[in-house]
């Protein structure tokens, strides 16, 4: 999807929550070009908390992979890392060390070692 289209869904995510544009940022995350993957990421991020249920959902169901992981740890908020804690033992293989891997990094930051 052309970056204007992803920018007009990441709006309609962040603003309204309409399911059918979060979805498509998750696909383009999940796909594409790399600038396409990366923006779509960043806009999941930039919408927090909004995004977590809808990322958790993607995982859990074998969609994405550990950039979608990362969307959960640089939102960072106690519900993005509940939602951690979960693909971190339901996701697929990949993504369950990603999960692993992003939870010692927020703990290291939590605890001021990182």
């Amino acid at each position: 999807m052309a970056g204007f289209g992803l920018l007009a869904a990441g709006v309609t995510w962040r603003w309204s929550g309409l399911r059918t544009a979060g979805n498509t940022l998750v696909d383009a995350a999940d796909g594409g070009d790399e600038t396409g993957r990366v923006l779509a990421c960043i806009l999941l991020v930039k919408a927090g908390d909004r995004s977590v249920p809808l990322v958790t959902e993607a995982l859990l169901a074998g969609r994405g992979g550990p950039d979608l992981v990362d969307v959960l740890a640089s939102i960072g908020s106690p519900r993005a890392r509940a939602a951690l804690d979960e693909v971190a033992r339901d996701a697929s293989a990949e993504c369950r060390a990603a999960a692993q891997d992003a939870l010692r990094t927020l703990d290291r930051i939590e605890n001021g070692d990182g």
